[in-house]
């Protein structure tokens, strides 16, 4: 169809340009009359003419089928998807109902949790602990000065600042 198509409309092309050389001229209408073997150029334009309606009806009847044939294949497509979308939703509630089922198996009684043991680090030899504990506290960072707005350096000189 589609191959139809382009045939079709080259053939259109070449149509309107050979028209479009006549109108203005540039090829002898009389040439062609002789050529032909036509009585008079009114038979030549005739022709033309319906040479014309031809193509044109062919391409209005090829440009309808193949919208048609790309509407229908649009809905197959369509339809093709929402059947996917249907199976894989009851995939996915097969799914979740396996994974029910096997979080719901085992109902064996689990056996309590044990109770946490609290464990001291290890002394080191002929340290003190509170000077131990003493070493590991950290201290935080001083904060940084504040500065006055008017002494700020990423602003620019105060003379230069508009008044308001």
């Amino acid at each position: 169809m589609e191959t139809l198509k382009k045939a079709v409309n080259i053939l259109v092309m070449i149509y309107l340009l050979i028209a479009f050389l006549f109108l203005l001229r540039i090829l002898s209408v009389p040439k062609f009359v002789a050529l032909f073997d036509l009585a008079h150029a009114a038979q030549f334009y005739n022709r033309l003419l319906w040479i014309g309606a031809v193509l044109l009806l062919a391409e209005l009847l090829l440009e309808n089928a193949y919208i048609a044939s790309l509407k229908r294949s649009l809905g197959r497509e369509r339809q093709q998807l929402s059947d996917l979308k249907v199976k894989h939703t009851e995939l996915k509630a097969k799914h979740y109902d396996q994974q029910l089922r096997a979080t719901a198996a085992p109902l064996t009684p689990q056996p309590a949790p044990a109770k946490p043991v609290v464990t001291t680090p290890p002394t080191r030899p002929g340290v003190n602990p509170a000077e131990e504990e003493a070493e590991l506290i950290i201290t935080p960072a001083p904060m940084p000065p504040t500065l006055n707005p008017e002494e700020n350096p990423n602003l620019p000189p105060a003379d230069h600042r508009p008044s308001f």
